[in-house]
């Protein structure tokens, strides 16, 4: 099934970019100026879950990863006004603490157990951003709308101390069967850009993304409930 969602994923977004060229070599023809912009971007920040449950707690934020190809659509005229999607990996996750029960590893009534949960989220981002003029090459803008995700990958590691003080760390290396493979999530953003020529630019921007669903899966193992929070900056370019 993940081999299958890539590959339609893949098929459809180089059939975009073949689209974009095409239409950005026919608008430079007749002067009008491009109609799509294509790029790279990679962020880093801090994610954090919503625990949904009293006998689990927020334990912390861990860092986060994102890379990809950001696409902005301008249907308009104007310079200021965008549709945005693309292609993105994105690495989230978050830590809880509860008390534990593992009796496939022996391990009964752990207290104070700390889980970091990782998972690994192709993203398709749908959007709006606003832009304003530039001045003296530089242009400020925000940006929000919603990101659909699907998860590709899923990890856990539980790190706990016994009786005898002995400190032990459990690793689970797939743990999609306690997590949810899709994500909505609604970001909101600002940003700057720097116009280096015509439509290169580089551009930096501040985002905040709240995940509407439930991380983890209805009745798993261990009863986990949160939702995902994200605060991220990215770093990028558009050509």
């Amino acid at each position: 099934m993940k081999h299958k969602i890539k590959l339609v994923l893949t098929i459809f977004f180089i059939g975009l970019i073949c689209e974009s060229f095409a239409q950005n070599s026919n608008s430079h023809s007749s002067g009008i100026g491009r109609r799509y912009s294509l790029g790279f971007c990679m962020g880093s920040g801090a994610d954090w879950i919503l625990t949904k449950k009293d006998d689990f707690k927020n334990a912390g934020p861990v860092a986060s990863l994102r890379y990809g190809i950001p696409i902005d659509i301008n249907f308009t005229t104007a310079t200021n006004y965008y549709f945005t999607t693309g292609l993105l990996f994105q690495h989230l996750g978050g830590k809880q603490q509860f008390t534990m029960t593992d009796t496939a590893n022996n391990y009964f009534n752990i207290e104070g157990n700390v889980r970091s949960y990782r998972s690994i989220f192709i993203t398709i981002p749908v959007g709006i951003k606003l832009k304003t003029p530039d001045f003296s090459n530089f242009v400020f803008a925000v940006n929000f709308g919603l990101q659909q995700s699907f998860a590709i990958s899923s990890k856990a590691t539980d790190k706990f101390t016994l009786e005898d003080g002995t400190k032990k760390t459990l690793k689970r290396n797939d743990f999609s069967k306690s997590t949810f493979i899709f994500r909505e999530a609604a970001y909101i953003g600002v940003g700057l850009e720097y116009v280096i020529k015509d439509d290169f630019r580089v551009h930096l921007f501040v985002n905040y993304a709240y995940t509407f669903t439930n991380y983890f899966k209805k009745n798993n193992e261990w009863g986990e409930r949160g939702n995902l929070n994200s605060l991220e900056l990215v770093l990028g370019c558009n050509f």
